[in-house]
């Protein structure tokens, strides 16, 4: 597979990329997800899901070991077999089901089915774990084209055949800038990056280095702003992170925290 060119799905409406977060997936209330729905009589969406809590769940009960290595899951062929079932399989059909439930136009579909290429990181540290995913749009385009809702499992497929696991923010990214989306979406269990208690609307990259180093910003908080500035580009302008516990847009304002490049403006 090659990186297809940042082009739009379609020139009839933006296109807007969800990542939605494991921790999130069982969380999901209905008023999010019918604001989808509404969303997409304006915009076409594609989401990227993870499904972190219950791949541990699953590896726990199974007695298969897969400890995490800065920050990475060590993933086994055993372990493999059990993200692929979850992340593939069970959680990506969950998602899928309760957006069709809502009257959307969702399918469900796995990375390594001809969408994400990717190679080993690290196969002696990590084992199949992906890195330098490379997004092939041909399925993704039929899919929006057609105002499908496209639900994608971050797997990929490296040249060998054999199935990695992608980090989901790293998949999101690729696949927005592959497709030449208009907006990246985090949605997470907060509604936004918060200082003392309070979200902040909008962030540039230089304010986002100075609340890593003050420690506003930590854990993981951190990979999703890093992955929210590394989509960004001429077309795709703005991420945004935001809860999946409400609205995400609401009066035409999105309820969450705005990263760009730069802004005029003072930073609270």
């Amino acid at each position: 597979m090659t990186m297809s060119k940042s082009t739009p799905a379609t020139g009839r409406k933006p296109l807007y990329v969800l990542k939605i977060g494991g921790s999130m997936l069982d969380e999901l209330e209905k008023d999010f997800l019918l604001n989808i729905k509404e969303l997409m009589s304006d915009y076409h969406l594609l989401i990227v899901h993870g499904a972190g809590p219950a791949i541990s769940a699953k590896l726990m009960t199974q007695n298969v070991d897969a400890p995490f290595i800065n920050g990475l899951r060590k993933t086994t062929r055993s372990a493999m077999e059990v993200v692929e079932s979850v992340l593939g399989g069970t959680k990506n059909r969950e998602l899928t089901g309760k957006l069709i439930s809502e009257g959307v136009d969702a399918v469900g579909v796995r990375g390594c089915d001809q969408i994400i290429s990717a190679e080993f990181l690290d196969y002696a540290s990590y084992g199949y774990v992906g890195a330098s995913p490379q997004v092939d749009t041909k399925l993704l385009h039929h899919l929006l084209e057609g105002d499908f809702l496209p639900v994608v499992a971050p797997l990929g497929r490296t040249l060998n055949g054999d199935i990695v696991n992608v980090n989901a923010d790293t998949a999101a990214s690729g696949i927005a800038k592959a497709l030449g989306a208009d907006k990246l979406i985090f949605v997470t269990d907060v509604p936004g990056v918060m200082k003392n208690e309070q979200v902040l609307d909008r962030l540039t990259s230089e304010e986002i280095e100075l609340l890593i180093e003050e420690d506003t910003i930590y854990g993981g908080m951190i990979p999703k702003v890093r992955a929210a500035e590394e989509a960004l580009s001429e077309k795709l302008q703005e991420s945004v992170i935001v809860s999946g516990k409400q609205p995400i847009l609401k009066n035409g304002k999105w309820k969450g925290t705005i990263i760009n490049k730069e802004r005029k403006g003072t930073f609270i």
